[in-house]
Formats: C-alpha cells, sequence, structure tokens
C-alpha cells in the first residue's frame, strides 16, 4: 500500500507570486511594521514644527510688551541661532555616528528647559538666555529628522519616487506649521504670554516621549571613529562642490523669507494695529498654503528644471513678504500676500532637501543635514541682526525694503548659479551623447562610497 504524502499547501513562491493563505486563495499581505512607524515620524515632525512656530512670533512682541526696544526683540530673535550656527555641523557628524534616537530625545528635553526658563520672570536677559537654549534643542530634533528624510529607501531609488517621499514629510511639517501660529497667539490671547510658554514647554516633553518611542539601531562604528571636530574639514570639502554651495544659500535665503514671516511680520503689523490673534491666523494661512502646496512639489520637479523652481519660489517668496509692510493692513489683502507666500515658500523646504540628497553621499546625510541647517540657523542669527542694525538708521518699513532687495538679488544669483552647475553637467561631449552627473567628490581621508542600499529604519 502507497500512504499518501499530506498535500502541501501552495505558497507560490516558485512562481514570484505572493504567498497565499492555507485553505483559501486569498494573499497574505506583507507586514506593515513600518507603518507605525512612519505615523511616529509622521507625529514627531508635526509636534516639532507646531511647538517651533508657536513661540517664535510671540518673542518680539514679548520683549516689546515687556518695554524693550526693537533692537532688544532683534538681540532676543538673534540669540536663538547663535550657538546652533556654531554646532550644526558638529551635530550632523554625530547623527551620523549616534543615530537619530539619542539626538531627538536630548533635543527634546532641551528645548523644554528653554521653555522652563521662558516661564521664569527674568527680564530680557531671561529672554536672549532662553533663546540660545532652545535653538541648540531645535537644532539637534531638526537635524535628526531631516537626516531620516534625506536617505534613500533603496538603491534603485528613482528621483521622482525620493521627490513625492520628500513631499509627503514636508506635508506633515506643514500641518505642525499651520497649526503653531495659531495655538501659540490663541493662548496668549486668552492666558498671557505664560500660558504659551507653558503649551509650548509641554510639547517639548510630548516630544521627549516620543523619541523614546523611536527604536532605531544605532550604526556600526569603525574601529577609529573620526573626531567630531574633523566634521567641520569634511564640511569645507562637501562645501567646494557648487551644486551644495548653491543650495545652502538658497536655503539661506527661504530661511530669511520664513523668519521675516513669522518674527517681523507680527512686528510691522503691530504697529498697523492689527490685532495679534488676526496676525497668528495671518502665519497660520501661509503655513496653510505651504501645506496645501507640498503635494505639487513631484509634479513641479518633473516638469521644470531645478533651477526654474528655485527661481520662483525665492521670487515670488520675497516679494510677498516684503509687500505686507507697505501695503495698507486691510484683512483679505493681508490674507492673500499670505497665502501667495506660503504656497511658493512650501517648495523650499522639499526643494532643498532633495538637491542636498542629489548632491551628497549617502553615509554623510547627517553632516549634509548639517550643513543646511548651519545656513539655515546662520540665516535666523542675520535676518535679526540685519532688521536690528537697519531699525537703528531707518524705520521697521524701511528695513523690509532693504532686506527684500538682497533677497531678490540673492535669488536671481542662486537661480543662475544652479542653471550654470546643471549645464557643466549635462554638456554633450559628441553629438548625441549627454555626460552623466558628475560623481560626488571624494573626501579626504575617506574610500568611496559604496554604491549599495541605505536602509532607512521607519522607526527613526
Amino acid at each position: 500500500m502507497v500512504r499518501a504524502l499530506p498535500r502541501r499547501v501552495s505558497t507560490g513562491r516558485a512562481r514570484g507570486r505572493r504567498p497565499r493563505r492555507p485553505g483559501t486563495d486569498r494573499p497574505v499581505r506583507p507586514a506593515r511594521a513600518g507603518r507605525s512607524a512612519t505615523v511616529l515620524l509622521a507625529v514627531l515632525g508635526v509636534t516639532y514644527w507646531a511647538a517651533h512656530t508657536m513661540l517664535r512670533p510671540l518673542i518680539g512682541p514679548y520683549v516689546l510688551a515687556g518695554g524693550g526696544s526693537e533692537q532688544q526683540a532683534s538681540l532676543a530673535l538673534a540669540s536663538f541661532a547663535i550657538l546652533p550656527t556654531l554646532l550644526a555641523i558638529p551635530l550632523g557628524a554625530l547623527t551620523d555616528r549616534w543615530g537619530v534616537r539619542t539626538l531627538l530625545v536630548v533635543g527634546g528635553a532641551t528645548m523644554a528647559v528653554g521653555g522652563g526658563v521662558l516661564v521664569l520672570p527674568l527680564g530680557l536677559p531671561g529672554v536672549v538666555a532662553s533663546q540660545a537654549v532652545i535653538g541648540v534643542g531645535t537644532l539637534a530634533v531638526w537635524v535628526s529628522l531631516q537626516t531620516v528624510a534625506t536617505l534613500p529607501q533603496a538603491a534603485d531609488e528613482a528621483p521622482r519616487a525620493r521627490n513625492a517621499r520628500l513631499a509627503t514629510f514636508s506635508l506633515f511639517l506643514a500641518a505642525g506649521q499651520a497649526v503653531g501660529p495659531a495655538l501659540g497667539t490663541g493662548v496668549a490671547e486668552v492666558g498671557g504670554y505664560a500660558a504659551s510658554f507653558v503649551v509650548y514647554t509641554a510639547l517639548s516633553l510630548v516630544l521627549v516621549g516620543l523619541g523614546l518611542a523611536v527604536r532605531v539601531e544605532r550604526p556600526t562604528r569603525g574601529p577609529a571613529p573620526v573626531p567630531v571636530l574633523r566634521s567641520f574639514r569634511d564640511a569645507a570639502a562637501m562645501v567646494r562642490v557648487p551644486a551644495v554651495a548653491t543650495t545652502l544659500v538658497v536655503s539661506f535665503a527661504a530661511l530669511v523669507v520664513l523668519d521675516i514671516r513669522t518674527a517681523y511680520h507680527p512686528l510691522v503689523l503691530g504697529q498697523a494695529g492689527v490685532p495679534q490673534w488676526q496676525v497668528g491666523l495671518l502665519l497660520s494661512v501661509a503655513a496653510a498654503a505651504a501645506f496645501v502646496s507640498r503635494p505639487f512639489f513631484p509634479l513641479a520637479m518633473a516638469r521644470l528644471r531645478e533651477s526654474t523652481t528655485v527661481g520662483l519660489v525665492l521670487v515670488v517668496s520675497s516679494v510677498s513678504v516684503v509687500a505686507v509692510a507697505f501695503v495698507p493692513p486691510v484683512p483679505w489683502l493681508l490674507a492673500v500676500l499670505a497665502a501667495v507666500n506660503g504656497f511658493a515658500l512650501g517648495f523650499a523646504q522639499p526643494l532643498t532637501l532633495a538637491l542636498m540628497a542629489d548632491h551628497t553621499p549617502a553615509d554623510r546625510r547627517g553632516l549634509a543635514s548639517g550643513l543646511r541647517s548651519t545656513a539655515n540657523r546662520g540665516a535666523q542669527l542675520a535676518n535679526p541682526a540685519a532688521f536690528g542694525l537697519l531699525s537703528g538708521v531707518v524705520p521697521l518699513v524701511g528695513a523690509f525694503g532693504v532686506v527684500g532687495g538682497a533677497l531678490l538679488v540673492t535669488s536671481v544669483a542662486s537661480t543662475w548659479a544652479l542653471h550654470r552647475a546643471a549645464r557643466s553637467t549635462t554638456v554633450p561631449s559628441a553629438p548625441g551623447a549627454v555626460v552623466p552627473p558628475a560623481a560626488p567628490r571624494q573626501e579626504p581621508g575617506r574610500a568611496p562610497a559604496a554604491p549599495a542600499a541605505v536602509t532607512v529604519p521607519d522607526t527613526a
């Protein structure tokens, strides 16, 4: 007698099909463990930007309400970026060595400490000290988040897929930017500035809790880790790539525009008699317009040249942000300008992230993120310094005009530089031949980056 063999359940693997459940024709769905991690990253981004954007518009009016001058308000605003401008590159290098989880937790805790200092009645010195501490904390959190966003998901990830992923990531960030200003000014209108500072501190502690929930394996360290101070030399080598240098200028200019909107629109509109709650609503309108613009980013990158997109973003956002100081304070007109500015500036964040991803090696993406953050914090340092110096010579409206003119010049120069860099890498060497883009420059003392895939932990 021949015994019948037990029936084997076909999984379909031999024919390349998806596995099927035993006794049914329904395919087995792959594990979706990464979905909760992606949601966690999105919540981190929303919480971070809600906290950041709710606080910065309050600092200038808070100093003025305490009897301070416009120069003192600018000093308080500039103190936010002094230490981050110096520490962004080393923190980026530490992200490559330690991973994002440690810096997320430390950054959130540092933000909470700075918020606690703001709650104390310490006058202008307390505001300046709190902004310096908060600047370091926000830097650590943001470098960690953007490092994860710019790493490739696969070795063969197409630029269009990467751009779509960056647009989705930025979409969640824009949601936080839309909530923050209205939340901060609304709470300040009802419960005073101290209540807003308490809410900010609470959101910072939420960031700590979310950071602790992140599960990321520490990157493998070599036998002789590169000293952190060497990161400045590595960053200088990276900046020598023309496209990277131009991207940093674009990011700098975009942050100047954003900082004018969040830090100096409250001042100039307050002088024009616009209530504080309306100022917060206008800032939220701009952030909501940025939220709407993010899904259009992959389409723009597919249809337009990078240089064209950069020119449109910087020129439109610069003109609209400066025009607020010169038009009558009519609510509908201010709302239109806020929407135009927000929609244009909404492209800036994923655009500069994409440019940095295009021109830097994946294994140094943390350093590249730190370099980009240095440009951003430099903008948040230079902008208040410029307004503080100019407001001592000309009215605040005149300072808007001078800074706006400088932004337009920067916009044109950046567009031309990117166009020239693109032509230098695509000029045919023979009829019908196209030279592929140059590989990232090998850094001194480093082996060439391997072309293998860099897996991004979903939980980062």
